[in-house]
C-alpha cells in the first residue's frame, strides 16, 4: 500500500499553496495522505532529515520511494505519483 507524508507547517507560503492539491488528492481517493506539522512533530522530521517545507514522501510498503520538495502543481503530483 501506498500513502504520502507531506511535512508542513503553518507559517510556510508554499504549504499553504499546495494543501489545496494535496487535499484534492486525498478527498478523491488518489493517495491517502498524511499532513505533518513539523514543529509539532519534530521526531518525525528528525527521522525522515527533513531540511524544508514542504516536503513529500512517498511510502510504499513502509519504505520511502521518493521525494519532493516545494511548492508542486496539480501536474508535479501526477507525474510523482506515477
Amino acid at each position: 500500500m501506498r500513502h504520502l507524508l507531506y511535512f508542513t507547517a503553518e507559517w510556510c507560503h508554499p504549504c499553504k499553496r499546495t494543501k489545496p492539491i494535496a487535499e484534492e488528492l486525498n478527498r478523491d481517493g488518489v493517495i491517502k495522505i498524511q499532513f505533518i506539522d513539523v514543529d509539532a512533530e519534530t521526531d518525525l522530521v528528525a527521522t525522515y532529515e527533513i531540511k524544508s517545507v514542504p516536503t513529500f514522501i512517498l511510502i510504499a510498503d513502509g519504505k520511502e520511494v521518493k521525494r519532493m520538495n516545494g511548492a508542486k502543481t496539480r501536474e508535479d503530483f501526477d507525474d510523482f505519483l506515477k
